[in-house]
């Protein structure tokens, strides 16, 4: 996913970054609710005036979780993952506040070390950010981004990643899924039970199909990385769309 070049311009930029996490990550959080001053709506509770402790100590926060990953860029779906958690989960943070963040730090670190973040420099850290942002976005999926489909979940007594409830259907989907893998040349035979008890028992809408179709695709995306080639989301997108397809047949 990045090169060896790409890896050391971002270990020796972090390096410079250090030293200077809870100043420049302020500076960064103060820049982001200037510019987009939209996303102060999560931060009613502190004091967002520039300067304030409250926005320092945040800014420290955030810049020591992204140093984390920085020298292990490979793992990075792991080592962000509870912090990935706690904003899908607890803070509900719309993840397109993820990019802003990512577009302050990047106009930060020029404004810091202008010798030092070149054009190269500069390419590899955009890329890096723009990892931890997808990353970061990783357990928004079918509930959080389509929140609507909670309907049919009303009986869950807990809707985050964790709950043994959200698991087991978790398991049970990919299962089915796996079944259509399995018989791929008749798709139709190998769902047609569950397609009539989401049409006549569940009556799920059927367009939460194509949602969940194209979350799954995020979801492999995130979890194989590389490994999703173009080629293989062409042919997933195709797989899905066909099953989106057969499960709602009995919608007539």
């Amino acid at each position: 996913m990045y090169s060896a070049t790409e890896k050391a311009l971002i270990v020796s930029i972090w390096e410079k970054v250090t030293p200077h996490t809870e100043e420049w990550g302020g500076e960064a959080l103060e820049r982001l609710f200037t510019v987009f001053p939209q996303t102060k709506i999560y931060f009613k509770h502190v004091d967002t005036s520039p300067g304030s402790a409250a926005i320092r100590s945040h800014g420290d926060k955030v810049m020591k979780a992204i140093g984390s990953t920085a020298g292990d860029l490979d793992n990075m779906l792991t080592t962000l993952s509870s912090l990935s958690n706690l904003h899908a989960y607890n803070l509900m943070v719309d993840p397109v506040n993820f990019k802003l963040l990512s577009h302050c730090i990047l106009v930060v670190l020029a404004n810091h070390l202008p010798s030092e973040f070149t054009p190269e420099a500069h390419l590899a850290f955009d890329k890096f950010l723009a990892s931890v942002a997808s990353v970061l976005s990783h357990k928004y999926r079918l509930i959080v981004v389509f929140p609507q489909t909670k309907i049919y979940f009303s009986h869950f007594a807990d809707l985050s990643p964790s709950s043994p409830q959200i698991k087991a259907h978790g398991a049970k989907v990919l299962g089915a899924i796996g079944e259509a893998v399995s018989g791929i040349d008749n798709v139709s035979a190998s769902l047609s039970k569950l397609s009539e008890l989401h049409a006549y028992n569940l009556r799920v809408d059927p367009v939460n199909f194509k949602l969940l179709a194209h979350t799954l695709l995020v979801s492999l995306s995130a979890t194989l990385g590389a490994e999703f080639t173009p080629e293989i989301h062409l042919a997933w997108d195709k797989f899905l769309a066909i099953v989106a397809a057969v499960l709602s047949e009995k919608y007539r």
